[in-house]
This record gives structure tokens, sequence and C-alpha cells, in this order.
């Protein structure tokens, strides 16, 4: 692959990923920075699973030129028009984005999955649901803004401990569930991952698919830590997802949709205060509050009982920390 003909290259917003991406001469570019096998097998699967959602009917970036060796490729620029910033330029539009988003995922648990994809139990998205005992915690247990922290027995901070409970909490919460509906994972569905093309939606940044359990991906839709979504829409997407269902299957999705969803907030909490404390993202810390009110909410639900009453025991609550901030973060994490 010549980069010389992509002409003059515009480096587009990094993620928390090790890819970079540039616009030019029409395409899109794909780079690695650092070329090893792992990110060489991440680019060719994105590029397989790419394939196999074109051939099922969803608009992907096609194709135009790969360069293994250099662990980069060429495809399509499906233009500048997310369905994040379009909502923010148009407001009036949410229920509309929301409906085409929610449709998809409806499409997608129709055809199925690829062959191969990884176990959504292996990933390390749901093995990440622990960092919430490993960066949170820490956080919490010092810097609470309760007013009556000083009567609250605070056990000293021990992850060893505190992980084998919380993951037993979790244990005893998806034992009592019947078996989850299964099926393709995009793994990071959310509105700047949707594309607006020609009226509809389009999907990028799916290399991390994964084969498991159907609800998270409208879990990772509705319940965005970044986006403050009515309760009304919330509902009615739900119940759009939900409308050929049986009122047992139904049943059984909600319930694994709250389950998932603590989870994922409980991921994405710690993961946010990991991005501060090791890389210096302070700016995802503003989104702190929308996931603690999220758990907090969540842990009314009777099925997330035994999670409920584990946080209780180890005097950490969901209330948000007055004016936290990156050097606070730091100075405790550090200390660990």
């Amino acid at each position: 692959m010549d980069i010389n003909e992509l002409g003059a290259l515009e480096p587009l917003e990094r993620d928390v990923s090790a890819r970079e991406y540039f616009r030019g001469n029409n395409s899109i570019l794909m780079s690695y920075p650092d070329i090893n096998d792992d990110n060489r097998a991440e680019l060719l699967e994105f590029i397989r699973i790419g394939a196999w959602l074109s051939d099922n009917g969803i608009k992907v970036p096609e194709l135009y030129d790969l360069d293994e060796a250099k662990c980069m490729a060429r495809f399509e620029d499906l233009g500048r028009v997310s369905f994040g910033s379009l909502l923010r330029e148009n407001p009036n539009k949410q229920k509309a984005l929301y409906i085409l988003a929610t449709d998809l995922l409806k499409k997608l648990a129709v055809i199925g999955a690829p062959e191969n994809l990884p176990a959504y139990n292996d990933s390390n998205i749901h093995k990440g649901r622990t960092q919430i005992i490993d960066y949170y915690f820490p956080v919490a247990k010092t810097l609470s803004s309760r007013t009556h922290v000083r009567d609250l027995k605070i056990s000293p901070f021990n992850v060893r401990d505190d992980m084998a409970g919380y993951l037993n909490a979790w244990q005893e919460i998806e034992n009592s569930l019947p078996p989850c509906p299964k099926g393709f994972i995009h793994g990071d569905y959310h509105l700047e991952n949707l594309m607006y093309v020609d009226g509809s939606c389009a999907l990028i940044d799916y290399q991390d698919a994964l084969y498991g359990a159907l609800p998270y991906d409208l879990v990772n839709l509705l319940e965005d830590a970044r986006v403050d979504i009515p309760a009304t829409l919330r509902k009615d997407m739900i119940d759009r997802y939900c409308a050929d269902m049986s009122a047992y299957d139904k049943d059984i999705f909600l319930k694994w949709y709250r389950v998932l969803g603590t989870q994922f907030h409980c991921r994405v909490l710690g993961l946010f205060i990991k991005l501060s404390a090791e890389q210096g993202r302070d700016d995802y810390l503003i989104h702190t509050p929308r996931l603690q009110n999220y758990i907090s909410s969540a842990l009314n639900n009777p099925l997330l009982l035994p999670l409920k009453s584990w946080f209780e025991k180890q005097g950490v609550d969901f209330v948000p920390i007055k004016d936290l901030n990156g050097a606070m973060v730091r100075a405790r994490i550090m200390t660990l």
C-alpha cells in the first residue's frame, strides 16, 4: 500500500485502542503504530467480521486495500456523521436515531453470528466487571461525599478479599436465572460507532465482536456512560426490541439486561478511574456520577439483592464523590 496515494492525511480523534485513523482521498486509513502479531490479528478480524456483516445486509466500510505486513488497511469513508454528532446537532432526532439503532440490533439477533467469535464470558469485557474493585473501591473508601462517613465501619481495602465476595455475589445472581439468549455482540455499541449513511445505520469498530449474551449491546446503547437518555425513551426501545418475544422470553431478557447492564457500569466506572489514574485522562471523570446513578438505581431491583447487601457490608455506596478530580484519584491509587 502506498500511503502517498492518499494525499494529505487528516488524523482522526483516537479512542482508548491501539489503532490510529486518518482520512485521506475519500478513504479511511486504519493503522497500528505498534506492528505485532496481536494487532495484525485484530486487523484481520475486523476485515473478517466486516465481510460477514456486509454479506448479511449490514452496511460497514468496504475494504479497499490491505497491507498486512505494515498492519494497516484502507477502507471506505462513511462520512463524518455519527449518530452521536447528528444527535448533538439535531436533538429532535433522538427517538428516530434510537429506533434505527435498536432495529439494527434486532436484525443482528436474527441473523446469528459468524463462526469462531470469542465467547463473551471469557472476554476482557466480562472480566472487566472487577475493575470497580481495583479502581473505584480504593477511591470511594477514602473520598466518600457522605456526611455520615465517620460513623461507618469501613474495613481496610484488600483487593483479594473484596474480589472474592464481589464475584460470589454475581455468581449467586446469575445462578438464579435461566440461560441468557445468545448471539452476535458488537461489544462497543454506542452512538459514536453508529454512522448515519443514507438515512440508515452503518457499523464501525466491530473488531472486538463476541458471541454471547444478547442484551449486552442494547444496554450499551441505552445506558451509555456519556449520554443522558430519558427513561421513557429507554423503555420504548426495550419494548420495541422485545416486541416479538413471548412474555416468558421477555422476562428472561429483562432480567439479564439488568444483570449485564450493572456489570457493564461496574466495569466502566472502574475503567474511567483507571484512565485518570494511569493515563491522566481526567475528562472521563465527568461521567462518573452518571455511572454511580445507574448502579444505585439498579441495586433497587430485588434481583440484585446479593450485590446490594455486599456493597452495604463493604461500606461503599454510589453517591457521587464531591469535586472528584484526577489529582485526588492519582493520590489515592498511587498509595496502593
